[in-house]
């Protein structure tokens, strides 16, 4: 069988699977199995369980589990929605400071849990009704909780970060550095945009009245609450920054800070604990079965020929390292409105890496580049998680008093409420390939 013919069939196998509903997974592992059977025959079944082994196995990918573990930790203990209401505190005395606060806690609280939409699900049921009852704008209450969600794919610790390293070989402590920059600067456009359109047009969200602030003794005691939890990701990320600890241990210390943290605050009690574990196996679970799939079909896109064959055309096409790098942030974003961003590093990686080694492209500015398209997919439709995440919120706080505007929510003005964020996002995509500096000036100061 030749190359161009096992490509077609193994992508449209692929394609078929994953319009079915076969979950990302076993539709990799399935397409893989299948095809190396009928391009390798038995003699594949000898190695296909040392390649599940090597994958299992690889001490990179113990960090995302204790991440992951982190992440749910921080979420059941009741961390994010502290760190809400300091923020809230401080941000709601200026015209959509609800709303900038919004955003810096929901970048805050997806940093912190490294995974893309923990942040809206923490802080939807609490920011969300909150804004509708103070009168803000439908619209500019909903829009930037699930874009600002989004950058927990790039602010560090990530675990798509882990994964993406884990799988291409580029260092870990890089791609983390590496996208908190473009992470930070997308936050920062997103607070200035809400600032623009609040200053242009105030009633679409209005202070709070003078009578209703809090004291500063009011703020300082609740900031006081999240300095432990911000200290705890600071010192992860400075054991990294110092090379004193592997990404990977330091993921043991997060996870068991946070734990640490959450039993002495009370907050993880048996019950949470035994919560926490539970979700955390499971998604865990599903991620390493993600990695092994992705491992076997990064095999057979390799021995079939297909990885090189898509290679080759793709230089064939003459372009510069900067176009090449538009052609994936386009593949990438169609990918990301229909799977996972994990999903999309174990589709893509096999492909793309070749390319970019062929090409001189820096690594560390391929990967931030890939990781932004990714964090935009997770508020691009049809099936942006975030998005989805949102109009689950919602159709549990319409009730309440106060957000009876909420009832009439449609998933367009969910889109429509976030495209101002995502166009945002794209630009910084824009900046990043134009100035490279803004991905690789960290790693580079870390190297």
């Amino acid at each position: 069988m030749t190359p161009e013919l096992a490509a077609i069939l193994i992508f449209g196998n692929l394609v078929l699977f994953l319009t079915l509903g076969v979950p990302v997974a076993f539709a990799l592992l399935s397409v893989s199995l299948i095809w190396s059977l009928i391009l390798q025959g038995t003699l594949i079944l000898q190695i296909l369980p040392a390649t599940i082994y090597e994958t299992a196995t690889t001490e990179i990918y113990i960090a995302a589990p204790l991440f992951i573990l982190m992440a749910v930790a921080l979420e059941k203990s009741g961390i994010g929605a502290l760190l809400y209401e300091a923020i809230y505190k401080w941000t709601g005395g200026i015209p959509g400071g609800l709303a900038i606060g919004t955003v810096v806690a929901a970048t805050l609280v997806a940093a912190m849990t490294g995974i893309g939409g923990t942040a809206v699900l923490v802080l939807g049921i609490l920011a969300v009704p909150e804004m509708i009852r103070r009168g803000y704008d439908v619209r500019l209450a909903i829009g930037g909780l699930p874009p600002s969600g989004a950058l927990g794919i790039l602010i560090p610790p990530t675990v798509v970060g882990v994964l993406l390293g884990g799988f291409t070989g580029i260092p870990i402590g890089s791609l983390f550095f590496g996208g908190a920059v473009p992470g930070v600067l997308i936050a920062l456009l997103f607070c200035l945009y809400i600032l623009v359109r609040c200053a242009l047009n105030p009633a679409l969200a209005p202070a709070i009245p003078k009578d209703e602030r809090p004291s500063l003794l009011e703020k300082l005691r609740t900031t006081r609450s999240i300095i432990l939890p911000l200290g705890l990701i600071v010192l992860v990320l400075g054991v990294i920054w110092t090379g004193t600890a592997t990404p990977t241990e330091a993921s043991g210390i997060g996870a068991f800070g946070t734990l640490a943290l959450g039993i002495a605050r009370g907050s993880l009690r048996w019950k949470q604990l035994k919560e926490v574990m539970t979700s955390a196996a499971t998604v865990s679970v599903m991620v390493m079965t993600l990695l092994i799939g992705g491992a076997i079909f990064s095999r057979l896109l390799q021995f079939s020929g297909s990885a090189r064959l898509i290679a080759d055309l793709m230089i064939g096409l003459e372009v510069g390292p900067m176009a090449m790098l538009l052609i994936f942030v386009v593949v990438t974003t169609i990918l990301g409105m229909f799977i996972d961003g994990a999903a999309i590093v174990f589709i893509v990686s096999p492909i793309m890496m070749p390319i970019v080694q062929m090409l001189g492209i820096d690594p560390v500015w391929f990967g931030v580049i890939l990781m932004i398209s990714i964090a935009a997919g997770y508020v691009t439709p049809p099936f942006g998680m975030n998005l989805f995440y949102l109009r689950g919120i919602i159709a549990q706080t319409k009730d309440e008093p106060g957000c009876e505007r909420l009832a009439t929510v449609t998933m367009t003005d969910i889109w429509m409420a976030c495209l101002p964020y995502v166009v945002l996002i794209y630009v910084v995509i824009g900046l990043v390939i134009a100035f490279p500096e803004l991905a690789t000036w960290l790693p580079q100061k870390l190297r």
